[in-house]
This record gives C-alpha cells, structure tokens and sequence, in this order.
C-alpha cells in the first residue's frame, strides 16, 4: 500500500537520512574514487599533450633531415635520421625517418645497414608503410646482386599494397629481378599476369618483355 501524507514524508526522511549516514561512514571511499578519477583524467591529458608535442618534434626533425638530403649532405642526413629512429622510431614521422634513412644508407653503399632499419617496418600495421618498406628491401637485395631475395621483396611489396597501380609496379620490379637472374620460367608467369591485363599500366612493358625472354629461349634451342 502507498503512503500518503506525513507517512510518506516520513519514510522519505528516513531514507535521506540512511543516504547520509551511508555517504558518511564511506566518505574516504568517495574521496579515493573522486582523487582516482582527477588523477587518471589528469594523466590522460598528460599523455595526450606529450604524444602530439613528441610528434611535432619529430615532424619537425624528419623536415630538417629531408633538406639535409635534398643538399646532397648524405653524411648530415644520415646523422639526423638516425636520431629520429632512436628518439621518435614510434611516430609516424619516426617510420617515414626509416625509410629515408636506408635510401641513404644504400646511396652511401651501405646496403645490409640499409636493410636492417627497414626490418621493423614490414612488421608495422600499416599495409602501406609495410609495402613501401619491402620494396626498398627489393631494392637493397638487387644492388647487392641478391636477385631471387629482391623478387621475393617485391612480391611481398605488391602483395602489401592497397593500390592496384603499385601492385603492377611491384611486380613488375619483381619479374624484372627474376628476369636478370636467370629464372625466366618464373618471370614469364608474373609478365603473363600483366600483359594479359589490359587496365594495367605495366601491360606493354609485360608484353615487350615477354618479347625478349620468347627471342631468349628460342636461341638457346
């Protein structure tokens, strides 16, 4: 049954008073939670605010390494691209860093270093980073005459790519690598691929040397 009337001002009462005899007896409870949460609020901010100004910072470093290669300095660029991996290797412009620097670093002759800062990369998330990554290890493998290593990175590469222009590209890098090291069986399978895909970009270089490696067997007959 409902109370009415001073009944129900009564039992009102009572129970805003057993809400203020709760609050009291754990007054050191709601202390400890509303610190807890200033706290963990304040840390977030803290952390929001260190990660945005260590990617400013590394932004800013990358833009001065990259001017650094731009004048030819390859010796300064590579000290400067250096650091940003030791210092910022997580951010975004710490990956790109990665990059740059093993360009550099094969431009300098330094072909396994260069192939060694780009291994962290093809274990990144990012697809895109990842295949731009495997095609620099394509290419690193290819200047030291590393042939079926380079075609496996440029596979790797396309097979990474989200971009269907890239893709062909890739491959093509790959089949070319295959091409020069004599595995010519496996290159024309992978100009087949693209010769017979009339949107591909890379179909008439496909074509051209499926020409050649054709002009190759038959004198090799």
């Amino acid at each position: 049954m409902t109370r009415t009337g001073a009944a129900a001002r009564t039992d009102m009462d009572e129970r805003a008073q057993s809400l203020l005899i709760w609050a009291e007896t754990h007054s050191r409870l709601l202390t400890g939670i509303a610190v807890a949460i200033v706290v963990a609020a304040g840390g977030f901010w803290f952390y929001t605010k260190s990660h945005e100004a260590r990617a400013r910072n590394a932004a800013t470093a990358l833009q001065q390494a990259e001017l650094a290669v731009g004048s030819g300095n390859l010796a300064l660029a590579q000290s400067n691209l250096e650091n940003i991996v030791d210092r910022y290797g997580a951010t975004r412009s710490g990956k790109q860093a990665r990059l740059i620097l093993s360009q550099v670093r094969f431009d300098r002759g330094q072909f396994s270093d260069g192939l060694a800062v780009l291994e962290p990369l093809t274990k990144d998330g990012d697809k895109e980073l990842r295949a731009n990554a495997y095609n620099l290890m394509g290419a690193g493998y290819e200047a030291e005459g590393k042939l079926e290593d380079a075609a496996k990175a440029y596979q790797q590469a396309a097979d990474m790519t989200p971009y269907a222009i890239e893709r062909d590209q890739f491959v093509a890098s790959a089949a070319r690598a295959l091409t020069d090291g004599g595995k010519l069986e496996e290159a024309k399978k992978l100009w087949t691929k693209l010769a017979d895909d009339p949107a591909s970009a890379m179909a008439a270089e496909a074509r051209v040397r499926l020409g050649e490696i054709e002009a190759q067997a038959a004198r090799q007959s």
